[in-house]
């Protein structure tokens, strides 16, 4: 798909990277705070208990920390809800919506289910693959470097949106043939 047969919004509709960054930050809260609900109160497994010795005070403290089951547990919540908030009507998670921005193909359209989870992995995979110390170093890498690339790019797009054919966008943004569009 070349720039020419696509729609191209208005002004500056495009989600910045702090914007994104803090939608992100209230979706993970979201995620955290069901995920240990969950885990502490119907679905022990996802949780293991630890004791924690202070060093200084000799001290010890009992603490629930994610089991490797949970991780995996968390990582497929976070993917179904993002894939399945952004591909709905509402075009976004319950962050995107607090901070007034949504996903949206090149057109401004609905994307599917299909690109949504495409678009999703930078953001889910890592929890899922948090027990694999290599693996998951090499996985944080390569998905903030994915995000980062929103703060480098003229449409603000990270290399997961590149790869979903998506744009993040505030919105109100309004879509328009682009100039020298054929039809």
């Amino acid at each position: 798909m070349s720039g020419s047969d696509t729609s191209l919004p208005a002004g500056d509709p495009f989600a910045g990277f702090w914007r994104r960054a803090g939608a992100r930050l209230i979706d993970m809260i979201l995620i955290w705070v069901g995920y240990i609900i969950i885990a502490l109160f119907i679905w022990q497994d996802l949780a293991v208990e630890v004791v924690v010795k202070i060093p200084d005070s000799g001290e010890a403290t009992n603490w629930h920390i994610p089991s490797p089951f949970g991780m995996l547990v968390v990582g497929i919540a976070a993917w179904a809800y993002i894939a399945v908030m952004e591909s709905s009507r509402l075009q976004a998670t319950l962050g995107k919506r607090a901070l007034g921005i949504k996903v949206c193909d090149y057109n401004g359209n609905r994307i599917g289910l299909f690109n949504a989870s495409t678009r999703s992995w930078p953001l889910w995979l890592p929890w899922m693959i948090n027990t694999v110390a290599i693996l998951d170093l090499i996985v944080g890498m390569a998905s903030l470097g994915a995000c980062l690339a929103v703060a480098f790019n003229g449409r603000k797009q990270g290399l997961h949106d590149i790869f979903a054919r998506c744009l993040v966008v505030k919105r109100q943004a309004v879509f328009s043939d682009a100039p020298g569009r054929s039809s």
